[in-house]
């Protein structure tokens, strides 16, 4: 439950989970559309459930990223440096806030729906997926530009991870943090790179244990 086994395969569930949760979210008309076709839409039951279904695997995909990162700062132990350690463990808090966030205002339409029998208009709708993008392209971006650059940073200090994971980590951090945004194509970004360092953790778990010694707490 506690070992590098268990942080990677937390990671990797984290990844697909929230890869067809967001695959799912954002499959939701374009309010542009106009009032008629959004209606029909979210009044549809297998759409309503469909948005319902993506919030329920993106909590789950939360909670293994919570898992993930649980495991991390135990591996690393006294190790860990304090600074960077705060900053990779805050991010991770308010990335699970901003992530879940997100996930609620794009299925509100389909939840208001499903609750209440409400015929949702294009105004309405453009409203709660413009604050969903907003919160999941914006400011979820940047939480995670400062997540995969302080992950890096620890792993880079505890010598967890190879040399070719932290330029690759720097990189891909450095890009999400300067990159233009709103870009939903960003969103996608982070869970690819869990997976990269899930896999890495997988394969490298046994020179990682007689590197690190006994884990601490």
């Amino acid at each position: 439950m506690r070992s590098i086994e268990a942080a990677a395969i937390a990671g990797l569930l984290h990844s697909a989970l929230s890869l067809v949760a967001t695959w799912l979210l954002l499959s939701a008309p374009d309010p542009a559309d106009g009032d008629r076709v959004v209606a029909e839409w979210y009044l549809d039951d297998g759409n309503q459930r469909k948005l319902i279904l993506a919030v329920n695997l993106l909590t789950v995909s939360v909670i293994m990223f919570v898992w993930f990162v649980a495991v991390i700062r135990r591996r690393v132990g006294e190790r860990e440096n304090r600074f960077f350690g705060t900053v990779f463990l805050g991010s991770a808090l308010l990335l699970t806030g901003a992530w879940l966030a997100a996930g609620v205002l794009l299925a509100a339409p389909a939840v208001a729906g499903q609750a209440f029998d409400l015929v949702p208009d294009a105004s309405s709708v453009a409203l709660t997926q413009a604050g969903g993008i907003a919160m999941a392209s914006i400011v979820a971006t940047r939480l995670e530009a400062v997540f995969i650059i302080s992950t890096t940073t620890v792993g880079r200090l505890s010598e967890a991870f190879p040399k070719w994971l932290i330029v690759i980590g720097y990189v891909v951090g450095l890009t999400l943090l300067l990159m233009p945004v709103p870009n939903v194509l960003l969103t996608w970004v982070f869970p690819v790179w869990v997976a990269t360092v899930s896999a890495v953790l997988l394969i490298r778990g046994d020179q990682l244990r007689s590197a690190a010694g006994p884990p601490v707490g």
